[in-house]
């Protein structure tokens, strides 16, 4: 490396040269008076580009204009890569997963992993934060239509993915990595997608499975207490939340202090739950929640074969330390898969693990087939109290969760 040879006289500006492959090349080197605003670096080092003295003068004392504006507005000389921010974001928000901060949640950390790490660093990873523009936003739906491992990306994949990269940065101009704008894309599903729900054939054929010694047999010899009382839970939470529909979060915090059972004047069972105060549209419905007689006896049967948890402040769906499951995903597809390979008597199979457009079950469909059978199986049934009990509204369970066909209501209709 060359003497430093400075351009101003407080040396702010100091030209230098280095011999690489190519030839003699200069550089600069910049004090920066706002080393927050460049990774905490006092000064930065750049190449010229070139082994022209007078050219790299007027490119350096360019550049240094250039930084000079930066600082002076506050924004990021030198930021972070999208990669290292990603990165950052996802390490912040385990940490606060791990500590119990309120609304960072198991299901969210997945999806920050395995869909904005797995895709997004491919996609704009080597860019730095600065050079992230609306643009590439909008062109990320061509991208990861043509970038996916197991099966091609529903519309809803690509929103939850462009949504959840705007979190991302979000906080990275909140801790100061990017000074640019807030992105204010927002991606727009062509296709209105109603929510999945179980076919009535389909709900009892899983409900048969579940009574089956099949279901409960398992482990090296058929007798794993761990495995068996993990099953008998999600055989209950499957029927308690296909019977009063419930969110998946809000089903998590539930304890038994939260849960009454109780009767109707007609002699008719149900069960009430509170509603946890944690949960983010508490505000939009009934902070208590009311099940039907299948929900009632689910949780009635749980409290009988379970020997652990039972206080008032444990939780009802957890594991025998205490501790609360998520939401079931991997117990859920094992059951779906077992239910759609058992044959009943009558030697009917039956596909339980996708829809009739071939979109896999998730726990969530449990919701949407209780607001589908209200609407379409209850001879009286009234929106409005199923929106209020399920916390929605109105123009959700229409536009979104009901399956519900005319042909459902022609004793209302003639």
């Amino acid at each position: 490396m060359g003497a430093f040879m400075p351009l101003d006289e407080d040396k702010q500006v100091m030209l230098y040269t280095r011999e690489l492959k190519q030839g003699t090349t200069y550089y600069a080197r910049f004090r920066v008076s706002k080393s927050e605003l460049a990774n905490n670096q006092k000064y930065l080092r750049e190449s010229m580009k070139t082994g022209n003295f007078e050219t790299a003068k007027i490119r350096a004392n360019q550049r240094f204009a250039e930084i000079n504006i930066l600082q002076n507005n506050e924004m990021v000389i030198r930021g972070k890569s999208v990669a290292q921010g990603i990165n950052l974001f996802i390490e912040e928000y385990e940490k606060r997963f791990k500590e119990g901060w309120d609304r960072y949640t198991k299901s969210m950390l997945r999806v920050y992993k395995k869909h904005v790490l797995n895709y997004w660093v491919p996609y704009v990873g080597n860019l730095k934060l600065s050079q992230l523009r609306e643009q590439h936003f909008r062109d990320y739906e061509n991208w990861r239509r043509v970038n996916w491992r197991k099966n091609p990306p529903a519309e809803r994949t690509i929103q939850l993915e462009i949504s959840s990269m705007k979190s991302v940065m979000t906080w990275c101009r909140q801790q100061g990595f990017y000074s640019g704008e807030p992105i204010s894309y927002v991606y727009r599903m062509r296709h209105n997608n109603r929510r999945s729900a179980f076919s009535i054939q389909q709900y009892r054929r899983i409900v048969t499975y579940l009574r089956t010694n099949e279901w409960l047999e398992v482990g090296k010899h058929n007798n794993d207490s761990r495995i068996i009382r993990h099953r008998m839970m999600l055989r209950e939470y499957f029927l308690f939340a296909c019977n009063i529909g419930m969110r998946i979060g809000e089903m998590r915090e539930i304890r038994w202090r939260d849960v009454t059972f109780a009767q109707t004047d007609a002699g008719k069972n149900y069960v009430r739950v509170r509603a946890s105060q944690k949960t983010k549209l508490k505000s939009k419905g009934a902070t208590e929640r009311i099940g039907r007689a299948t929900a009632s006896r689910a949780l009635q049967r749980l409290r009988q074969t379970r020997t652990d948890n039972l206080a008032p402040n444990d939780f009802v769906f957890c594991n025998p330390n205490g501790k609360q499951i998520g939401e079931f995903r991997e117990g859920f597809n094992t059951m779906l898969k077992g239910a759609s390979s058992y044959i009943p008597k009558n030697g009917e199979t039956l596909d339980c693990e996708f829809d009739t457009d071939g979109v896999k079950f998730t726990p969530y469909c449990c919701r949407h087939t209780y607001i589908t059978y209200q609407l379409r199986y209850r001879r009286h049934s009234d929106v409005y109290a199923i929106a209020e009990n399920c916390a929605t509204s109105i123009s959700m369970v229409e536009q979104y969760y009901s399956d519900a066909r005319a042909e459902d209501f022609v004793d209302k209709l003639i």
